[in-house]
């Protein structure tokens, strides 16, 4: 499960909409848990990569598909598997007073035929009043609930078109399709009898109206559907996850054919390390590509704007997608399945009364506890550790807890400003660093990944290409060169 901190850091909604080529409520509500949850089933991911390849190479087939999930739609507020809560949530009725209002109809028209017309026509009245004032009473409790309704019978109408469009490579999903609907025949028809009424004020619609007034039938077809829906809740979610994961093998094959180049992962076992060939971020626009292939963690160090930030989420979020879509953002991928992790992106929590630096440590604290935790290795990103504090206290502490990720149960990736981090965990992190080209007036970054740590310091440098006073750029340079050959800051 991605937690909410590593999909904020890793600006994974913007990647969702990315891909999100879906037409319909359970396709993208399935997209987004897919991508909410890496799997670590590998006969899933191929079943998804096998779709998408087919689609990909069917454009008629595909097209087919799309036009039946568009024909389902998008509902903007409530999710799909909500709306099947709902269902089960609801008290059951009974159909007796509905029933009930048929037995006094009918009755009142025998008498009319049969005895007196005078006496019939009254008890007519008097039936029909009944049927009405009990119809409104009990149709308000229950009318908002009719949505839900629907959902589920478009699902089944969706599923039967699908199966009816005899495509080949979908028997698979078809299959499992046609086994769920025999749980809902019975909810399928005659499902007109709760759709709302007078939709475009034709007389038959009309009519319509009245005749569910006078005979409880939508609500009594109501009564008997919720029944089934809520004994067959199961084939319910069921038909959800099969319907979204074909519309979003759909959007996985779209989102394929809109990349420059991408691969198609391979998981290794009993091994921590991770190799990446030409990766790229999937929101940049001329994206720069990096290959790293890790033994062991990886320490980068670097200036402000130089990369070190956007590569840990770009080895982050292609994790991701190779564990949740199967499709990475490079020409390789080779890794192990991983429970992925990051702390990057944090920031004050008014609501708790938490201050940065509390945030940050709880935000680091989750990640050890992972660690701990029995299950498969853990990849975690780290961007600027503890930058909350004080520079003695954070070198202090933050090296001390990027040591304790140096098992065999974690790969880190963690990115930093303290240099002193590159000789202090030079045993247990390999150092990568990202450079610059400054000038007197501007500065380039070329975006390359180098081995080793860096070298050079930059900030001063880039206050003078901002345009800062000269005197305050001379006075940190005499400041910064009376630390670093005195080892104390000057007053």
């Amino acid at each position: 499960m991605i937690d909410d901190i590593t999909w904020n850091d890793l600006g994974m909604d913007e990647v969702f909409k990315c891909i999100n080529n879906t037409n319909s409520s359970v396709g993208q509500e399935y997209l987004y848990k897919m991508l909410r949850e890496p799997v670590a089933d590998a006969e899933k991911l191929h079943e998804l990569d096998r779709l998408a390849d087919e689609l990909t190479a069917n454009e008629k087939e595909r097209i087919t598909i799309q036009k039946i999930f568009m024909n389902m739609g998008k509902s903007r507020k409530i999710a799909v598997t909500d709306y099947i809560g709902y269902i089960m949530d609801i008290e059951q009725g009974s159909n007796i007073v509905h029933y009930l209002a048929w037995v006094f109809l009918i009755a009142s028209i025998l008498v009319t035929v049969l005895v007196t017309p005078v006496l019939g026509i009254w008890l007519i009245i008097a039936s029909v009043a009944f049927s009405i004032i009990t119809y409104y009473k009990y149709k308000a409790k229950i009318e908002n609930y009719f949505k839900c309704i629907n959902v589920i019978v478009k699902m089944a109408s969706a599923s039967e078109d699908i199966c009816e469009s005899n495509i080949s490579f979908l028997e698979p999903e078809c299959n499992r399709l046609k086994e769920i609907l025999k749980s809902f025949s019975k909810v399928t028809k005659g499902s007109w009898m709760i759709e709302s009424g007078n939709v475009d004020g034709s007389i038959g619609e009309v009519v319509l109206d009245y005749l569910r007034m006078i005979t409880h039938m939508d609500i009594v077809k109501f009564n008997k559907m919720t029944k089934l829906i809520t004994a067959k809740s199961e084939d319910a979610y069921n038909l959800v996850d099969t319907l979204g994961f074909i519309e979003t093998s759909i959007a996985v094959a779209s989102f394929r054919e809109s990349l420059p180049f991408y691969c198609k992962p391979e998981f290794v076992e009993n091994t921590n390390n991770l190799r990446v060939k030409e990766v790229y971020h999937p929101l940049i626009d001329n994206p720069v590509c990096n290959s790293i292939t890790t033994k062991g963690n990886v320490l980068l160090t670097g200036s402000n704007a130089s990369g070190k930030s956007t590569f840990l989420k770009t080895i982050a979020i292609n994790s991701i997608l190779a564990q949740t879509i199967g499709t990475s953002l490079s020409k390789e991928y080779i890794a192990p399945v991983y429970r992925i992790y990051s702390s990057m992106a944090l920031r004050d929590d008014l609501a708790n009364s938490d201050s940065y630096y509390i945030v940050e440590i709880k935000s680091l604290k989750r990640i050890l506890d992972a660690v701990d935790k029995t299950g498969r290795p853990v990849l975690c990103f780290i961007d600027e550790v503890l930058r909350g504090t004080n520079t003695v206290e954070r070198i202090a502490a933050s090296s001390e807890i990027l040591k304790n990720l140096n098992t065999g149960r974690a790969l880190c990736f963690a990115a930093t400003h303290d240099i002193e981090l590159t000789t202090i965990l030079k045993d247990c992190y390999s150092n990568y660093h990202f450079q610059e080209e400054v000038t007197e007036d501007e500065v380039k970054f070329d975006y390359k990944l180098y081995a080793g740590p860096a070298t050079t310091r930059n900030a001063i440098k880039l206050l003078n290409v901002i345009g800062y006073d000269k005197n305050i750029i001379k006075g940190a340079e005499q400041r910064a060169m009376h630390f670093l050959t005195d080892g104390n800051w000057k007053s």
